[in-house]
């Protein structure tokens, strides 16, 4: 042993050598690299352009070939005859070519069209962006930016670019301090005399000669004025709202002193091209290179109070000041937005025409890692640097292996400890006794590094692993599948290293395919399926999108099949837990339980390993799928953690994650403390996330499931205003476009054009106890559950729209009997639906939450306050109101006042309304649900006038607020309440009778108490929450029991129809 430890010391001594050896001879072949990479950009360009020839070549490129010999002479004939023969030939062509198609397209060029389609899609328009200015000057708080923009000698046609692109902006609290560092170029000077007097806010110092860029940014720093400043290059330009995102983060983080955003660049043709979405603040991803870059800005005060930029850092002087103010700063925020385009030109930076640039880099690097008190060394590598912490005792390694398979356990015990030269190592293979026993009765010499820990209990992976770490002797644990294989021979040194930092508290490697593309660069979080992997199928060695893929950088978590702690952080977080994650997720909730402790998960590129497949579970995986809670426990423990990866962000997944690129987002307010024990998971399916009546009583219904140990997750296929009301209340809420549910889904369901959702929904949802399909909507969710063996129940909560949509789809029709539990809110709605099943409709009425009664004797003084509430859509009967209205008296119109509030639907109707109003009457569109709440409260009489519902619940919160009823004779409301004295009704689309209800309350005020102790009466008697609450549990129970029936009895038939 003392042998090989001399040898490993000699080892790294030579590496040190051979380091410093390469250092010096960089120098001497940099200027051979630059020749080099430019040649090649020319032979790629000139590949392109004969490329292009030969694809708009009709014939396909052969004019390109040196002809041999003289061009054979046809007769007319033969030419007539090959003419013919090729009509099917263009004919096809033609067929096959879409409009739009172009047979010359690249791959760059399909790029540039994708990112052309995302900026339509995804950025603000010219009147979003003119609502921008409006809306900035009301800010309470509106920080004054200094543009910080040193200029030197600067093309005329970059500066105006880029004054105009400022000029434009739609945040107008702003100053740009330009110092020219003595420019020689007279259209320079020009160009920034004719705009310092165009906008007065364009500032120019002019020096006597150039200071270079650190001092001359530093001139411009110490003018500026502004509370925050953001560093521009003289050639580039910002995007017109680029000032609105940073102000409004700087409003929005108080407490925050570095901003950055996300970027892309732009050619010198203007084309938008090679967008970087960035993670959020990621400490290993800055020291491999500078992320932030473009547009980056800080608080004044702490730049100067840092000294501002250095000049021996110039080039890098802004990687340098980013080094320098993430140490010091509280918070640091990132803008998901792409406020900054960064131009390419043979002298810019995007281009690589500073070469010089990498020098001061690593320099300034360098210095941070001293500055911070790291034992490390700073590498150059072709694609990104890398700070190596240096291993000054060898820490000893315990590389624990849980297997089940005979092959792989014999191969890890002869060959793996000979594919590392490490010496302080031991490897642990955690395996059962018979398999251990077997191993030995073959006589094999084993290694003395080699034990093994004997597991008899059914396959656990959490448990074996928990159980090799107890045995282990080493500071270092690798936990290590046994299909996992690497010809690297320090993988070791490579993925442990990076532990020697306190701050981190997991490593992962590379894991390649035996194909060589990644199968692992570190795992995202926020992607269907909960789970996904980075970089996923990308070549090995990848240098798209900034070489993120050879960049070490921090990740949300990190694969088990090769991870890397420390001993003591290893059991500080009490390891992988046994009960809750045995199997499936055991690695992303340690990864969680490191990040809850404060310590960061990072990805290292400088160690690849081959990952064969899934062989130490063995045959297990065919039978856990059914019984799975993994998932469900990751978004009860660990919701905000699952829902929002920082180190993959939304824009990130949208444009790099391919294994399921179709659009979802997650949302959750916060981690649980305990996550476990919770009586039932129930899924809730809405149809839409608007705040009409079923995603506003799903909301209330989750809360109150939620406070009664019970875990509910929503899922909608789009977002809408009632996801606030859900993530508010602590309910994780997935919006996925693959359900089948929606009005979009439900006609081609209806058409039978879809007839399911995508198949991922239903492995996720199989994960629940009941699945709540709501809505007339969900009907293709039925089929779902029926092909997932999934207990449901179809929450139907329409009664005439949902019968017309019945009559008019039979494959709704059909699907009605095939629910294993079908639900409305009343019972005309009930009668409805019956018609179409033999099977009993149940009638759940709605509740909805106590609210705190406004006494009668509280009325303002004043006209009569009347509220309509709802969608404006002919269902609810708007018109009728208008003609009621009409049909007053003069006397009693004088004495009243009408509201009418709605989200238009039906824009005929809605222009009725406005051109109804008067002294009288307003008219206001959607408002959110407290708002809508607060206009009840402050209401005298709520009216609903609809000819179709099935609450309504905006009634049934008047009612628990004392407010005296006028409605029409719909839903459950009207099937519950005494005419008279808990309400007062009339017919649908009876304005006469409406008129005279109306006039009755203005001209006999002493009414209105009777019927507001009517309401709160009724109220508790049919619409306590409490009440409804428990009634839908009894339901969901029923489902659940009566599903363990059914499948029993299927399991029984089918073991009798075995031989």
């Amino acid at each position: 042993m003392e042998e090989t430890r001399t040898r490993f010391a000699n080892l790294q001594v030579s590496r040190e050598q051979a380091q410093t050896v390469m250092e010096a001879q960089s120098a001497q072949i940099e200027h051979g690299q630059a020749q080099i990479l430019s040649l090649q950009k020319q032979t790629r360009e000139l590949k392109k352009l004969i490329s292009m020839a030969k694809a708009a070549c009709r014939k396909r490129g052969r004019c390109f070939d040196v002809p041999n010999g003289a061009k054979p002479k046809r007769s007319t004939g033969e030419k007539l005859r090959r003419e013919m023969a090729r009509v099917p030939r263009n004919l096809r062509r033609l067929l096959r070519l879409k409009p739009g198609d172009d047979a010359t397209t690249t791959p760059t060029a399909k790029s540039d069209q994708r990112y052309a389609t995302w900026i339509a899609e995804n950025e603000p328009t010219a009147e979003q962006i003119e609502l921008q200015r409006t809306e900035s000057e009301k800010w309470d708080v509106r920080s004054k930016i200094s543009l910080l923009i040193p200029v030197f000698d600067t093309s005329h046609r970059f500066l105006d670019e880029l004054f105009q692109s400022i000029v434009a902006q739609s945040y107008g609290n702003w100053e740009a301090r330009v110092v020219d560092g003595g420019s020689r170029a007279k259209e320079t000077i020009r160009t920034l005399r004719r705009w310092s007097k165009i906008e007065p806010r364009i500032r120019i110092e002019r020096l006597q000669k150039n200071l270079g860029v650190a001092e001359n940014t530093n001139r411009a720093l110490h003018l500026a004025t502004g509370n925050v400043v953001a560093f521009v290059d003289h050639d580039d330009v910002l995007a017109p709202f680029a000032l609105y995102e940073l102000a409004n983060a700087i409003r929005l983080h108080p407490k925050a002193e570095f901003f950055y955003s996300d970027e892309d660049r732009l050619g010198e043709n203007g084309a938008r091209s090679r967008p970087f979405f960035k993670p959020e603040w990621s400490p290993e991803l800055l020291y491999s290179f500078m992320y932030t870059g473009h547009l980056s800005a800080y608080r004044r005060n702490l730049v100067l109070e840092l000294g501002g930029l250095r000049k021996e850092f110039d080039l890098s002087q802004d990687f340098d000041l980013a080094l320098r103010v993430s140490e010091r700063a509280q918070e640091i925020v990132h803008i998901p937005h792409v406020l900054y385009h960064w131009r390419e030109h043979p002298a810019s930076g995007a281009s690589g025409g500073k070469p010089q640039a990498r020098k001061t880099n690593l320099a300034a690097l360098a210095d941070a890692v001293k500055r911070r008190g790291l034992d490390a060394e700073v590498l150059e590598y072709p694609t990104a640097n890398r700070v190596r912490m240096r291993l000054r005792h060898l820490p000893r390694v315990s590389v624990i292996i849980p297997t089940d398979s005979p092959t792989r356990l014999e191969k890890c015990a002869q060959h793996l400890p000979k594919a590392s030269g490490y010496p302080e190592i031991e490897y642990l293979i955690v395996t059962n006794s018979a398999l251990i026993n077997g191993l030995r009765a073959l006589n094999k010499p084993i290694l003395t590094q080699v034990r093994f820990v004997a597991f008899d209990e059914p396959f656990n992976f959490s448990a074996k692993c928990n159980l090799g770490a107890k045995a282990a002797t080493g500071e270092r644990l690798v936990f290590l599948n046994d299909d996992v294989e690497s010809k690297q021979s320090d993988w070791i040194e490579n993925i442990i290293e990076p532990l020697e930092n306190r701050e981190v508290g997991a490593v992962s490697p590379k894991l390649l395919y035996e194909s060589g593309r990644i199968q692992h660069a570190g795992l995202v979080t926020g992607v269907r399926g909960l789970i996904g992997t980075a970089m996923h199928q990308w070549h090995g060695d990848s240098v798209e999108y900034s070489n993120l893929a050879q960049s070490m950088r921090n990740v949300s978590a990190l694969s088990a099949a090769c991870l890397a702690m420390r001993r003591d952080a290893f059991f500080e977080v009490g390891g992988f837990d046994e009960t809750n994650t045995p199997i499936s997720h055991s690695d992303i909730d340690l990864c969680f339980k490191v990040r809850e402790h404060g310590w960061r998960c990072v990805y290292t590129p400088f160690a690849s390993l081959t990952h064969h497949g899934h062989v130490s579970i063995g045959a297990e995986p065919a039978k856990k799928e059914a019984a799975d809670k993994c998932s469900i426990f990751l978004l009860q423990r660990w919701a905000a953690f699952t829902c929002r990866d920082p180190y993959f962000t939304d824009r990130m997944r949208g444009w790099l994650y391919a294994d399921s690129p179709m659009p979802m987002q997650m949302f959750a307010s916060e981690n649980s403390q305990s996550g476990t024990g919770s009586k039932r998971d129930l899924l809730f399916v809405t149809h839409d996330l608007s705040l009409s009546g079923a995603p506003i009583i799903l909301s209330h219904l989750a809360k109150w499931c939620k406070a009664r140990g019970i875990f509910v997750t929503v899922m909608s296929p789009a977002d809408g205003p009632a996801r606030n009301l859900f993530v508010a209340g602590g309910i994780p809420l997935i919006i996925d476009s693959v359900i089948a549910t929606g009005y979009d889904q439900f006609m081609r369901f209806g058409q039978q054009a879809l007839r399911r959702s995508h198949q991922s929904f239903g492995r996720f949802a199989r994960n629940f106890d009941c699945l709540i399909a709501s809505t007339i909507f969900g009907a293709p969710l039925i089929h779902d559950a029926r092909a997932a063996a999934i207990p449901h129940l179809w929450w139907i909560h329409e009664g005439l729209v949902g019968d017309h949509y019945v009559r008019k789809f039979p494959t709704v029709a059909r699907t009605i009997p095939l629910a294993q539990m079908v639900v409305t809110p009343d019972e005309h709605s009930r009668r409805i639906f019956q018609s179409y099943t033999d099977q009993p409709i149940s009638v759940l009425r709605y509740g909805v939450p106590d609210i705190e009664p406004q006494r009668a004797t509280e009325r303002k003084p004043g006209p009569v306050r009347f509220l309509l509430l709802g969608t404006v859509e002919q269902r609810k009967g708007q018109e009728t109101l208008l003609s009621a209205i009409r049909q007053l008296p003069a006397e009693i119109r004088e004495r009243s006042f009408f509201q009418i509030v709605g989200r238009a639907h039906d824009a005929r109707i809605a222009a009725k309304i406005r051109a109804a109003e008067s002294a009288h009457l307003n008219f206001f569109e959607e408002v959110s649900h407290e708002e809508a709440l607060a206009l009840i409260r402050e209401t005298d009489v709520m009216l609903c006038t609809s000819r179709d519902e099935t609450g309504p619940l905006i009634l049934m919160e008047a009612m628990a607020m004392g407010k005296p009823i006028l409605s029409t004779r719909v839903g459950a409301v009207s099937e519950a309440l005494v005419p008279e004295e808990e309400a007062l009704f009339v017919e649908p689309d009876d304005a006469a009778a409406l008129a005279a209800a109306i006039t009755r309350l203005v001209s006999e005020p002493e009414i209105l108490p009777q019927l507001s102790a009517g309401a709160r009466r009724a109220y508790e008697k049919y619409f306590l929450f409490d009440r409804f609450g428990e009634e839908f549990l009894d339901l969901v129970e029923k489902v659940i029991s009566a599903h363990k029936v059914q499948q029993a009895s299927f399991q029984e038939a089918m073991a009798g129809a075995l031989p």
